[in-house]
């Protein structure tokens, strides 16, 4: 039988909380001027964040109550079902999408707007942790066990790469070779099963070919993107201390989506070097205890589930920073928590409550091995 933990992970816990609430200062203070030009109103993106937050906290606390095992097996496969669906349905018509920046990238059913793509990651999470979990012999399957797994991540990047949405698309595939890694496939392996992603470069739309262009001439000549520029400037003129909440200047509509894409550079600018560190803190505090979470669970599924989560959110943590300070090339990725971004947010909190479901059902620390613990399944059955 299993062992349930007496209670949840509650430094997790509050380090999401922390996490949120300074998400919520930051929205209200890089998007103010922005919105008072647009909707007359300084509060106008935080009000419309702040339902999705409540949503996201009740999606949370509901399935941090809920065993996670209620999604292994068929519940996993029709979650992954209906995600790609909704990826489908973006490529249709109009009425049921909306986009910006001249992109298909939410789908609209009435009053709910919903991005498809963050929905689809985490469901890729949960369908390749119960796929690999219910074969004992995955890992030794060589490539007859990689059919199923492979064509649920390409499947799901193709169709968010045709939003288009290249970043997305990318850590999409990058999140399950990565799962594919730690359930015990080798890296030659899937070195070759991505190798058909060279061609995908064909496929580039022209703005994302500029994009990457203007990176690597720029880390040559140091002639940067106006956006990075402008990143660097927030982040530079802060210094230690920041100019204090609410004091910054590069949301004077210098430093482009300054709510979203380059929330930290408002982070540094406002909050300093002390802020950014206080932010990577709380950051590091909850990858910690995913991997915590994983390295103590009892079973593969819930290994890999807690690794995936993990996994997804430090790799948007980290690319958000390398784009506002001009180590990679400029994407639309959003810092969770932190960014303006309803669906983003909602996933997140939503995943959150998967990691604490796990965390309430691991093995007790003390009769933990000292060895790090296999991801795939051992040849005897957890009961």
């Amino acid at each position: 039988m299993r062992t349930q933990a007496k209670s949840m992970d509650n430094v997790l816990l509050g380090a999401v909380i922390f996490l949120c609430l300074l998400g919520v200062l930051m929205v209200y203070s890089s998007s103010a001027i922005l919105a008072t030009v647009e909707a007359s109103s300084q509060t106008a993106y935080v009000q419309s964040l702040l339902p999705k937050l409540i949503l996201g906290f009740v999606a949370m606390a509901m399935l941090s109550r809920v065993s996670h095992f209620r999604f292994r097996g068929r519940p996993a496969l029709w979650i992954l079902g209906l995600s790609i669906l909704a990826l489908i349905l973006l490529i249709f018509p109009e009425g049921f999408t909306t986009g910006g920046r001249g992109t298909r990238r939410f789908l609209k059913l009435g009053p709910i707007s919903a991005q498809p793509a963050e929905i689809a990651r985490l469901a890729l999470i949960v369908f390749i942790a119960s796929f690999v979990a219910r074969r004992d012999d995955w890992a030794s399957s060589g490539w007859r066990g990689l059919g199923w797994p492979l064509l649920a991540v390409f499947g799901t990047a193709g169709l968010v790469l045709i939003q288009p949405n290249l970043s997305s698309a990318l850590l999409i595939v990058l999140l399950g070779f990565g799962l594919l890694f730690l359930a015990g496939q080798p890296i030659w392996r899937l070195a070759v099963a991505a190798a058909p992603l060279a061609l995908g470069a064909f496929l580039l739309q022209p703005y994302q070919l500029r994009r990457v262009k203007l990176f690597l001439e720029g880390q040559g000549s140091g002639d940067l993107p106006y956006q990075v520029e402008q990143s660097l400037i927030a982040v530079g003129s802060g210094g230690w201390t920041g100019k204090g909440l609410g004091e910054g200047l590069q949301k004077y509509f210098y430093l482009p989506f300054p709510h979203t894409d380059f929330i930290l550079g408002v982070v540094g600018e406002e909050l300093g070097f002390i802020g950014i560190l206080v932010l990577y803190v709380l950051f590091g505090i909850v990858i910690y205890r995913g991997l915590r979470i994983a390295r103590l669970a009892a079973d593969p599924y819930s290994r890999l589930l807690a690794a995936g989560i993990t996994l997804s959110l430090a790799m948007n943590v980290f690319l958000h920073a390398f784009v506002v300070l001009g180590m990679g090339p400029v994407t639309g990725v959003p810092l969770p928590f932190i960014s303006h971004g309803g669906s983003s947010l909602m996933v997140n909190l939503a995943a959150m409550g998967l990691l604490l479901a796990v965390s309430r059902s691991v093995r007790p620390q003390s009769v933990t091995l000292r060895r790090a613990p296999t991801f795939t399944r051992s040849p005897s059955r957890v009961s």
